[in-house]
């Protein structure tokens, strides 16, 4: 969570358009963004917007930002912001144009007001929620990794994308091992480049609530949008092996 990037690099004076006005809004008004990216075929990005964005606590916690709508497929989206693989996403970023924060997936809530409240923290704005020295740390989220089923459930089924569920925990060193390592690897990226990346905890009620018990960590799912099983990888797995899995689990689709 501590990564910091740039979202754009032009001059405020060249920038002109429905999305590009807002961001010059912002500047000239020194106004921090919440930058909400949406797309007409995904259904969670109507709950996000209206079961979440539009919650009282919500709302009162966010105040302090000015709220911008991007569609992911948009010429402005793509030109200004940075790639937006999964949607919903959702960008906090300060008037200078730094993307401090980056939220994808459906959340609720009480875990999104947990993103609020860390971007303010990062942006120098008072607090206005009333949990307490409670942080994203841990909970990274990036351009390959969603963090929720359902949401990458829809995605696979919005892209023709299959699954892969790795499956951790914090104390288990082969599991940050499989992480630094193998998945990491420039190779296992490319084999998988037809799957969403979904990383629970072992001990996460999503993992329940698929009907998956986990013996070892890392356990990798690999499952189709439907959650129908391709094939289960227990265990940590080099490169080499882990290319096994991978294709044994592309010949079942």
């Amino acid at each position: 969570m501590n990564k910091i990037t740039w979202l754009i690099f032009l001059p405020a004076l060249l920038i002109s358009g429905a999305l590009k006005d807002s961001l010059v809004k912002a500047k000239k008004s020194h106004q921090a963004m919440m930058i909400y990216v949406k797309s007409d075929t995904c259904q969670f990005c109507a709950k996000m917007k209206n079961e979440t964005l539009n919650d009282a606590s919500v709302l009162e916690n966010t105040s302090d930002f000015m709220f911008i709508v991007a569609d992911k497929n948009d010429a402005e989206t793509k030109k200004y912001l940075p790639h937006v693989r999964y949607t919903p996403t959702i960008y906090f970023i300060s008037p200078e144009f730094k993307v401090v924060n980056t939220v994808k997936g459906y959340l609720g809530k009480d875990d999104f007001n947990l993103w609020v409240d860390d971007s303010k923290r990062k942006l120098g704005l008072k607090d206005t929620s009333n949990v307490e020295n409670v942080t994203t740390e841990g909970v990274n989220q990036s351009d390959t990794w969603m963090y929720d089923i359902p949401s990458a459930m829809d995605y696979a089924s919005q892209t023709g994308k299959q699954i892969m569920l790795y499956v951790d925990s914090p104390d288990s060193k082969w599991s940050r091992k499989m992480m630094e390592s193998t998945l990491s690897d420039t190779t296992i990226k490319e084999a998988l480049d037809n799957f969403v990346w979904v990383k629970l905890q072992k001990n996460s009620a999503d993992i329940y609530t698929l009907g998956l018990h986990p013996k070892h960590t890392p356990t990798v799912y690999f499952m189709k949008a439907d959650k129908s099983s391709l094939a289960t990888a227990e265990g940590y797995f080099n490169v080499s092996d882990f290319l096994q899995w991978i294709n044994y689990a592309k010949s079942k689709i």
